[in-house]
């Protein structure tokens, strides 16, 4: 389980450069074309395609946001449960995601053949649309595989509730 976990997280950070690299084309891009349309009333042209295509490009960082448990968590209800209880909580949540992302794949993947077989493109920059369809399916498709390496290692992890109990008691 540590060599998977290790192989994951070395494929997230390598996707978070990558994610990385996207955000910081997407901020110059529209610094840029904010200050030339304010300044010469001249914006760049598909600078709104660019920045949903970054958007696009950001989609990978789920998977090393989930992997170190960077999620938002609201712990309210769930850290007065017994350690079964938030297992129980937490495998029906986990399962529920990799469902969701590995339909949101597996539907991205069919609008992407449908794009190639439409010959889509951006309409100012022209284009192809599918390649974005692609990345985002292996993104949502690897959160998904994530998430249950998560669900698995919550299994083996028998001290990961073991300090919410205690915070719940405090209160």
């Amino acid at each position: 389980m540590e060599k998977v976990m290790k192989t994951t997280r070395i494929a997230g950070n390598v996707f978070s450069v990558f994610s990385l690299a996207a955000l910081l084309v997407m901020l110059s891009v529209t610094l840029v074309d904010v200050t030339l349309r304010f300044l010469f009333n001249s914006p760049i042209t598909g600078a709104v395609e660019i920045v949903r295509m970054m958007m696009i490009c950001l989609s990978p960082t789920f998977m090393i946001a989930t992997l170190e448990n960077r999620q938002i968590r609201v712990g309210m209800l769930i850290d007065k449960l017994s350690r079964k209880g938030q297992i129980a909580f937490d495998t029906f949540g986990y399962l529920l995601t990799a469902v969701f992302c590995g339909l949101m794949s597996y539907q991205a993947i069919i609008d992407m053949f449908r794009r190639i077989r439409q010959r889509q493109v951006y309409t100012m920059l022209l284009m192809p649309t599918w390649p974005f369809y692609l990345l985002f399916s292996i993104s949502m498709g690897l959160l998904a595989i994530t998430v249950i390496v998560c669900l698995m290692d919550i299994y083996l992890d028998k001290d990961r509730y073991v300090k919410h109990e205690k915070h719940a008691e405090e209160f």
